[in-house]
């Protein structure tokens, strides 16, 4: 099998909005806040990552070490 014969989801989508609608802002346990909307980019998902996305309940956004990282 070539590398050309490989291929990802075909469902695959790159760089899309998606509005979550009304949300409590949370830290671990500790409510913060809330927002009467919430939109996040998403740089690479599939459509069935996506629907789930929407429909959940909680979701977790983890800090990434490493990722956008100033250096002084």
């Amino acid at each position: 099998m070539s590398n050309k014969d490989i291929t990802g989801p075909v469902d695959k989508v790159t760089n899309i909005v998606v509005d979550l609608g009304p949300r409590l802002i949370m830290a671990s346990s500790e409510v913060l806040g809330t927002s009467d909307n919430i939109s996040i980019h998403v740089a690479e998902s599939t459509k069935e990552e996506l629907e789930k996305l929407k429909s959940a309940y909680e979701i977790r956004l983890v800090k990434m070490l490493g990722e956008g990282k100033v250096e002084a």
